[in-house]
């Protein structure tokens, strides 16, 4: 069986399934846009992205991605969701990431484009890394001096 007709047969078996969960990810990434995020809708996230950890997981072309999507569900299992709310930066970040892997499988999936999965991949894992900096750099801050600011003349 040649690659082209593997790929075919295992993009025709999910292209169902990632059409309903790119429509999750759509309403999710509605309601990050809009701050209505909570608990319940961190959790339905942490699904969605489980199914197509799942998916891609099952083509040896897609599944050394898989790993990075249980990082980014590991991830949002430790996060508060109040807290996460709060901060602009945090919200944007997580908003960029479902809006990514939604462009992602519907590219990969339903138009047919094939992007290189390690970008991809690699993008994800960089977007996820300044969600979790983000995060606790706001949790962990106790005053308004974050060290980020370089003072250059002392008088």
């Amino acid at each position: 069986m040649s690659d082209k007709l593997i790929t075919e047969e295992f993009l025709d078996t999910y292209e169902g399934d990632v059409m309903f969960l790119s429509q999750d990810l759509e309403n999710i990434r509605k309601d990050i846009l809009n701050c209505n995020f909570s608990e319940e809708k961190k959790n339905f996230l942490s699904d969605n992205i489980t199914e197509v950890h799942d998916v891609f997981l099952s083509s040896r072309y897609t599944q050394q991605v898989a790993p990075t999507f249980m990082e980014f569900t590991d991830l949002l299992s430790t996060i508060n969701t109040d807290e996460l709310v709060k901060n602009k930066d945090t919200m944007s970040y997580l908003y960029d990431i479902v809006s990514d892997i939604n462009v992602y499988i519907n590219q990969y999936f339903i138009s047919r484009i094939f992007s290189d999965v390690y970008l991809f991949q690699d993008s994800l894992y960089n977007s996820i890394n300044f969600l979790k900096s983000a995060y606790l750099l706001d949790v962990d801050s106790t005053d308004a001096d974050d060290g980020s600011e370089v003072l250059f003349f002392n008088d």
